[in-house]
């Protein structure tokens, strides 16, 4: 394995990477200034040869607003072919500082495993920590049939006793296994089963455990579709007291398409039990994610993006417990314009909103924003 990695490391790497820069403001509501200016700046780096491919990457980010704050994130990770049929993924990912859990915000680059949509802390800036280590092994026993299981140890949350009466440390393991077969060029079923157990920093400790049954299909060469569903379980013990075990549902459902060139658009919605960040409480939520993009590569771009969730299960009534019926809204309108070959020039509006918000955090959040982004070829 070792011998394996120092030859993907002495064959060269591609080295690419993204910039942002951006300014935004708004009214201030309910103490809560949205003016800031952030830059961010994502390092990618990959390397390959015959025995496996080495993955490394890097993003630091600065924002002012009343002050300075800077969160950084890092992850190596190593595929390597164990043979004609089985690859072996070792990833380690690190994460630390003051991070902005502003709703207007620009969305961060998306990491690995699904999204997660969740209301912030009322606390804009709070100091965290994150450490991911995940292994991973994908099993093609025929051209038809994968197979892969992973097993992973997380901690992510508060980085000090300050920060974690905003945003509870969580850490534990999580287990996941799935089986995919190709039915057909065009259909693809897949079986899936997760687990995980987290013990926070207030001493709760929640699990969850999910089967599903899925299905993914092409409906046109530009259009595709795929939805899950099955049982889940949650359970919850709270210190000192007996825990109780409750029945989920969980079910996911997505599509991708262009109605034209110019004209595309993602929608995903989902249900499924989660332990809450803020209050280390099981409760199951629905999320829904949607974009739609009219333009075309080196063209002025139009896109409208929203995020959202709905608790359907109340927690235990503490101050940051969740309640059945707490919405979350985020929302982005706004147009990019190409500057050059590698950077484009955006403008537009952002908003959210929360039914019910925690103590010192706005029902209401809206700012306008500009930003110019680059591509950086720095290594070919």
């Amino acid at each position: 394995m070792l011998v394996g990695v120092i030859a993907v490391l002495a064959s060269g790497f591609l080295l690419d990477g993204s910039l942002l820069t951006e300014g935004r403001a708004g009214s201030t509501v309910g103490g809560q200034n949205p003016n800031g200016a952030q830059i961010r700046l994502d390092l990618q780096g990959r390397g390959s040869n015959g025995d496996g491919v080495l993955l490394f990457g890097l993003t630091p980010s600065a924002v002012f607003s009343n002050g300075r704050a800077l969160f950084a994130r890092a992850f190596g990770e190593a595929d390597l072919r164990l043979d004609g049929t089985t690859l072996l993924r070792l990833r380690q990912g690190f994460g630390y500082g003051s991070a902005d859990f502003s709703p207007l915000a620009p969305a961060a680059p998306a990491g690995p495993g699904p999204v997660v949509v969740q209301p912030p802390p009322a606390t804009r800036f709070v100091l965290i920590q994150e450490s991911n280590s995940l292994a991973e092994l994908e099993v093609a026993t025929s051209r038809r049939l994968r197979m892969t299981a992973s097993a992973s140890w997380i901690v992510s949350g508060g980085a000090d006793s300050t920060s974690r009466e905003s945003v509870l440390l969580g850490r534990g393991p999580q287990a996941h296994a799935s089986l995919q077969w190709s039915a057909t060029p065009l259909d693809i079923l897949r079986f899936d089963a997760a687990g995980s157990d987290t013990k926070y920093s207030n001493g709760l400790r929640g699990s969850v455990a999910n089967l599903t049954v899925g299905w993914r299909t092409l409906l046109s060469r530009s259009a595709e579709l795929a939805f899950s569903a099955g049982p889940g379980v949650g359970r919850s013990q709270p210190p000192d007291q007996p825990a109780s075990t409750l029945p989920y549902a969980v079910a996911t459902a997505d599509f991708t398409g262009n109605a034209t060139r110019d004209l595309s658009a993602t929608v995903g919605i989902g249900v499924e039990p989660l332990g809450d960040a803020l209050s280390g409480e099981i409760v199951e939520r629905s999320s829904i994610r949607a974009s739609l993009s009219l333009g075309r590569p080196g063209h002025v771009t139009a896109v409208a993006r929203a995020l959202g969730s709905l608790t359907i299960t109340s927690g235990n009534g503490g101050p940051t417990s969740p309640e059945a019926g707490d919405k979350f809204l985020q929302g982005e309108l706004g147009a990019t314009m190409p500057v050059g070959p590698q950077s484009a020039l955006g403008v537009g509006i952002r908003g959210a909103f929360f039914s019910r918000p925690l103590q010192g955090q706005p029902a209401q959040q809206w700012a306008a924003f500009v930003n110019w982004t680059a591509h950086l070829s720095l290594l070919r």
